[in-house]
């Protein structure tokens, strides 16, 4: 006797189902057994296995070779439905991926100079215009709490500790330099050892600045005389070409200036602090296809790759 439709799709072996389609599209157990490279014996346990299931003859072999009953072709005809969709699932998911559609939520530190990551944008944008794109600006230390609250889908930002419950991903290191502007005393000149900065007042850059740049200043005595303060890099960039004090600054956000003559590089690279800046996500966020998209231009691969 037939089990319930619910109870039947719940506990048939569905490979039975995908061996039967098999069998009927070669005509016999032997040929698709060939065809297959499986054994026939193989086969023709799980043909009898689908047919108990289902409680009817599928199929006759005889003299008269490989013939479905009436049952066996009505299960045929299901089955090809079933291929024919599985078949479809990748084409179905291209079309998923290229008419994208919703919103995907991004938080970077200030002033944020990276090639890398601005061409995985264009991209991702050109592959998907029909996502929006959502982008803010905030300091490096509130990326893992807007990440937590599922506030966002990626935050790009340095980090002092790496938390277990968060997935760092690197993209390049940020150089810092200290920079003055042209009415500074200290314009035109260069210093082998940052400590000899540490007479001159700074100027501040506040919650924006990474916890290794503060000990980085900390270590050679700097900025302990405040000309002064914003969390803006921009804001505290103006006030440094204005000649109020030495910066800190990354490098390639302070090119532009250095080039036009209107900031000046007082620490040879080499004695320049690096942070590491990360792509960060949260792993425990619900799966968001435009979020992993992004995530592959940037060059980084899928979960289990």
């Amino acid at each position: 006797m037939l089990r319930s439709p619910s109870s039947f799709s719940r506990n048939i072996d569905w490979n039975l189902l995908k061996t039967f389609h098999e069998i009927v599209e070669a005509r016999g157990v032997s040929r698709a057994g060939r065809a297959l490279h499986r054994k026939q014996p193989a086969l023709s346990l799980a043909l009898k296995r689908l047919e108990e299931a289902l409680d009817v003859k599928l199929c006759r072999r005889g003299p008269r070779g490989f013939e479905l009953t009436d049952e066996g072709m009505l299960v045929a005809e299901t089955c090809s439905s079933l291929n024919a969709l599985v078949r479809n699932v990748p084409k179905r998911l291209s079309n998923v991926a290229e008419d994208l559609r919703g919103k995907i939520s991004i938080q970077v530190i200030s002033s944020l100079v990276c090639d890398r990551f601005d061409a995985a944008i264009s991209r991702f944008h050109d592959r998907h215009p029909k996502v929006e794109i959502l982008m803010d600006v905030t300091t490096w230390d509130s990326v893992a709490a807007a990440l937590l609250r599922d506030e966002i889908d990626i935050g790009v930002a340095s980090a002092q500790t790496l938390r277990s419950d968060l997935t760092y991903n690197f993209l390049f290191d940020e150089l810092h330099g200290a920079y003055c502007g042209r009415s500074h005393p200290l314009w035109g000149k260069t210093f082998d050892d940052p400590a000899s900065l540490s007479k001159h007042a700074f100027v501040l850059t506040g919650a924006d600045e990474p916890d290794l740049l503060t000990a980085y200043r900390a270590q050679h005595g700097l900025g302990l005389e405040v000309a002064g303060l914003s969390a803006q890099l921009d804001e505290a960039k103006r006030l440094t070409m204005l000649g109020i004090g030495v910066c800190f600054l990354p490098k390639e956000f302070a090119a532009p200036d250095v080039a036009a003559k209107k900031l000046w590089p007082l620490l040879p690279d080499r004695e320049l602090p690096a942070m590491p800046i990360f792509v960060i996500t949260n792993p425990r966020s619900p799966h968001k296809l435009a979020r992993q998209l992004l995530l592959t231009e940037i060059g980084f691969p899928r979960p289990g790759d």
